[in-house]
Order: C-alpha cells, then sequence, then structure tokens
C-alpha cells in the first residue's frame, strides 16, 4: 500500500524514532509543501491502468502528520481523487485531545488510526517520547476518538515499540489498555528499528531478542483479550512457533537480509528476514535456522504469511 511522509516535524522527540537527528532541521516546504503532496499523492498507485481498484488503503506518517499545515487539505485532496481510499494516520495522537480536530478528521470516513502507548503512565510513556504531557494527550486523544468514532472511524490500532526502556512494562501497558480501552481493534507488539534517533541512542533504548524472548510468553496471555493482535518485526526464529500466525512481515525488502544459516531454514519463506541495521548493531549469534517439522498452514498474504501452525 502507499506510504507517504507527508511532513517532517514532530511535536513529541522520541528517543528511539527511526527518523534520522538532522530529520527535522530539514527545510519542510522543499519536499513537504502542499503542491510537492498533490503530486507524490496522485503518483500512488490505487488503479491499475484499467481503473481497477488495486489498493484501497494509503498510510499518512512523518513526523508527525497531524501537525502539517495543510493537514485537512490533504485529507480534502485524497478523498477528492480517491474516494474508495482508506486513510491511515500514522500517528502520536496528541491532536486528537482536542474535541473539534478530532470530529473533524473522522468526518473525512474511512479514516484509520495508528497511535503507540509507550508506557502505562506518564512517568513511562513521557521518558520515551521526551516531552512532558504527552501521555495525558495521546490518552485524550484515544478517549476523543471512541467517542466519536460513530463519524467516521474504520479502525483504531495500538502499537507498543518494544524497546530497552519500555520491554519490561509491556504486560502493564496491555492491562491498562485493557482498562481503559477495551474495544481497541488491533494491539500490535513491535520490535524495535534500529535506525536514525533509535541507532545513535542504542545504549539507551537497544535491545536484543534474546532479552525480550523470556516477556513473550506473558504476552500472549494477553491476546484472548483483544479483538486483533499483531507481532512485527520478529524473524520467525525469535518467536514460539504457536505465536507465528500472529507475527506480520511489514518491513520493506531493502532494510532485510537473510543469512547464509538461514537457507537452511525450513521456514525461511514464510518469515519476515533480519533487519540489517539490527545486524550490525548486535550480530546474527541469536538467529537459528529451525530444523524442527511443523504443519504450516500459509496464506496468499505477503504481509501475513501463516494462517496457522500445528505440531507434526
Amino acid at each position: 500500500m502507499p506510504v507517504i511522509s507527508i511532513w517532517n516535524k514532530c511535536n513529541s522527540n522520541c528517543i528511539m524514532c527511526t527518523n534520522p537527528s538532522d530529520f527535522q532541521a530539514k527545510d519542510s516546504y522543499d519536499n513537504y509543501g502542499f503542491n510537492e503532496l498533490k503530486k507524490r499523492i496522485s503518483a500512488a498507485k490505487i488503479f491499475d491502468e484499467r481503473g481497477n481498484l488495486i489498493d484501497d488503503k494509503m498510510i499518512l506518517t512523518g513526523g508527525e502528520p497531524t501537525i502539517h499545515p495543510d493537514f485537512f487539505r490533504i485529507l480534502s485532496f485524497i478523498k477528492r481523487i480517491f474516494p474508495p481510499v482508506i486513510i491511515e494516520l500514522d500517528t502520536n495522537g496528541r491532536r486528537f485531545c482536542y474535541d473539534s480536530f478530532t470530529k473533524k478528521v473522522l468526518r473525512f470516513k474511512r479514516i484509520n488510526i495508528y497511535t503507540s502507548l509507550h508506557g502505562f503512565n506518564a512517568k513511562t510513556h513521557d521518558a520515551v517520547t521526551r516531552t512532558p504531557g504527552s501521555f495525558l494527550q495521546t490518552i485524550k486523544g484515544i478517549e476523543n476518538i471512541f467517542k466519536y468514532k460513530n463519524l467516521g472511524l474504520h479502525e483504531l490500532e495500538l502499537r507498543i515499540i518494544i524497546t530497552k526502556l519500555t520491554y519490561k512494562y509491556t504486560e502493564k501497558i496491555l492491562e491498562f489498555i485493557k482498562d481503559h480501552f477495551p474495544e481497541v481493534d488491533r494491539i500490535v507488539i513491535i520490535f524495535m528499528e534500529m535506525e536514525g534517533q533509535a541507532k545513535k541512542n542504542f545504549k539507551i533504548v537497544g535491545l536484543t531478542y534474546t532479552q525480550f524472548r523470556k516477556f513473550i510468553p506473558k504476552i500472549a496471555k494477553w491476546i484472548p483479550e483483544f479483538k486483533g493482535f499483531r507481532f512485527y518485526h520478529f524473524p520467525l526464529c525469535t518467536i514460539d512457533h504457536s505465536l507465528w500466525k500472529y507475527t506480520w512481515r511489514t518491513l520493506p525488502e531493502y532494510e532485510i537480509t537473510f543469512l547464509p544459516k538461514c537457507e537452511v531454514c525450513l521456514y525461511k519463506k514464510y518469515c519476515l528476514g533480519i533487519h540489517k541495521d539490527y545486524l550490525e548493531k548486535v550480530g546474527s549469534d541469536e538467529f537459528k535456522p529451525i530444523k524442527k517439522k511443523y504443519i504450516v498452514e500459509g496464506t496468499t498474504d505477503k504481509y501475513r504469511p501463516i494462517q496457522n501452525v500445528s505440531i507434526k
């Protein structure tokens, strides 16, 4: 699906942001002015040459897309030239703390909102965003999204990005979400990408799959509590086979690779692969080819390649 970064500025300062440290310093209107964005949006592959719809979603990201000065003009333009499209906003959710903003966005209809919780209270969340008050604004924003969901919300997805600062709190964050937002459409556990600010701040946020693996069974117990549950950025050998059906491939091919030893893994064709920057920072010792035989029910979905797994 088309992914369009519409703004390089952000109202938070997340310590593990995948954007480089100089990303916000660049002149925004060189690449993110409204006229330039219209060209990029118009070029998105939504229809084939016969006019048939080939993708019904478009992701807007940043920076923080909701603070673009022409944000509503951008939404209007997309809906005008691609009426069937679901607009997916990859946002920190803070601007949704304003009722008027939330209502105006949702009235565009068929809106997906993806936002992250980095903690279960202001102390833990704001330590990641490095922005005092961001937790309270995000929580108020999520409350408003549910308050006005009937105006045009399609899905709300809450994400937990796993870093050294968050991994021990993951279960508490899930408990917080269940207590406050049980109607959320989906939970996504995302292992951090070691690029941009995350790479620069590796000593503070860096984490290995081995360190996190012992927490995964506790997290798995929460899966039945939510409508939907996914794991992003997990090679299959880093997660139990019982969770492979929740494991999605979302990284672009140019960011990932396979090791020579992966060639003898029985399930390579279903695997995400390994992020190149992870190998650079951590190394390859953790990754082992899987030789135990399972019965794997595959899919035709390139993002979710496994439907189910059972023991042979």
